[in-house]
């Protein structure tokens, strides 16, 4: 649209030239010693018009011959961005399609020319990796990280992605405490170490990492409490000391202590630290909402300073669980300790009726014994060792 305007607009020139030429042709005179030239005005005016034209189409061809070997440059530089984009798509096609070597060779054969080396260098060590091939993976690592100023987290990142899906988990540790360094609170680099101590069943490491777990979000509500719940056991089974069985406790979320596994541990070992008292109050709270015949046992063995209570306590789960025969057996266990005979001769039998064991057998025939029953003691004992050897 553009041009024709410019068209017409030089048709109306020239039509108004013409008709000024027609009315009055006028003449230019040229005088330099010794010539003298006339001319009409019209002959003149178009002489200036076309000798101007010629002038500006020089200068053009002139400027253009100066740059043309710069844009030949430029021409190559594009080509070679073009066939950098072009072998950097088909080569990430190759990597997704697991044609490794396939791969690798189209992301590094116009890498000088990418306008993102580090994507390619990056994609290429997985390539090289799926191969094999540690020491050319490591090597376009490195080579990444030297193409892009402050790849230096990226690059880490996918350092230790593939030295853990190789199996190296201790390179892989020492790339991720390097790349802390750097950005100490990364959610991927957090969740990566969490991955290894687990693999290397590194329980303290893990302990110092579950705050920064939990205030970060790093896994979903189930994810993070069966990680708590996992650490947490290991901790408290290889604890030695009281203090250090109390420090882990106060620790526990909540939601962590009602696991009954974590809460069985701490049982077990608190039980052995004489904190008989707070194993029935820890315990009846508990059983109360979650009942576990692992802990009711437990709940059995604590020696609690009011035995009284202790019974009174498991009383009330009676009317829930009658027919449980663990608890009638935990019920009867707690009488014997009152000395109420009566009701745990009672309790024993009520066990036995409902699924006879060798261990309610036993503890009904200790019962008879001190009641000085003996036969029916022996009889006890017998059907007790009959279960055993059965």
């Amino acid at each position: 649209m553009t041009w024709l305007v410019k068209v017409l607009l030089v048709i109306l020139l020239a039509v108004v030239i013409a008709l000024f030429a027609i009315q009055d042709t006028g003449y230019v005179l040229i005088s330099r010693a010794p010539w003298v030239v006339e001319l009409s005005l019209t002959f003149a005016v178009l002489a200036i018009g076309i000798s101007f034209a010629l002038f500006y189409i020089i200068l053009r061809f002139i400027s253009n011959s100066w740059s043309v070997g710069e844009r030949v440059r430029e021409w190559r530089i594009q080509r070679r961005h073009k066939l950098a984009r072009k072998n950097l798509n088909q080569g990430l096609l190759e990597l997704a399609q697991r044609n490794w070597k396939k791969a690798e060779k189209l992301l590094i054969k116009y890498v000088d020319d990418s306008e993102s080396p580090l994507i390619n260098y990056l994609a290429a060590a997985s390539a090289a990796q799926e191969q094999g091939e540690d020491k050319r993976r490591d090597d376009f690592l490195a080579l990444a990280h030297e193409s892009t100023p402050g790849s230096d987290v990226a690059v880490s990142l996918t350092q230790a992605d593939l030295q853990l899906r190789h199996g190296q988990l201790e390179q892989a540790l020492a790339t991720l405490m390097h790349c802390r360094t750097i950005a100490p609170k990364h959610p991927h680099v957090l969740k990566l170490l969490i991955r290894i101590y687990m693999e290397l069943q590194d329980w303290d490491k893990l302990y110092e990492l579950l705050p920064l777990s939990r205030k970060n979000k790093l896994f979903n509500s189930d994810e993070q409490l069966n990680l708590e719940s996992s650490v947490f056991i290991e901790l408290l089974a290889r604890a030695t000391q009281e203090d250090q069985v109390k420090e882990y406790w106060s620790n526990i979320p909540k939601l962590v202590r009602a696991n009954t596994i974590v809460l069985e541990q701490y049982i077990q070992k608190i039980i052995v630290y004489g904190e008989d008292d707070e194993v029935v109050s820890l315990l009846h709270k508990h059983l109360s909402n979650n009942w576990d015949r692992g802990l009711l046992k437990l709940y059995a063995q604590a020696q609690a300073s009011d035995k009284v209570r202790q019974l009174s306590l498991a009383e009330q789960w009676q009317q829930q669980h009658s027919e449980d025969h663990v608890l009638l057996d935990v019920l009867a266990r707690l009488a014997v300790r009152n000395e109420l005979w009566g009701k745990a001769r009672a309790w024993f039998d009520a066990s036995l009726g409902i699924l006879p064991t060798a261990t309610t057998y036993r503890a009904l025939g200790d019962l008879l014994e001190q009641l000085n029953e003996s036969q029916q003691a022996a009889d006890c004992y017998r059907k007790g060792l009959k279960l055993l050897t059965e």
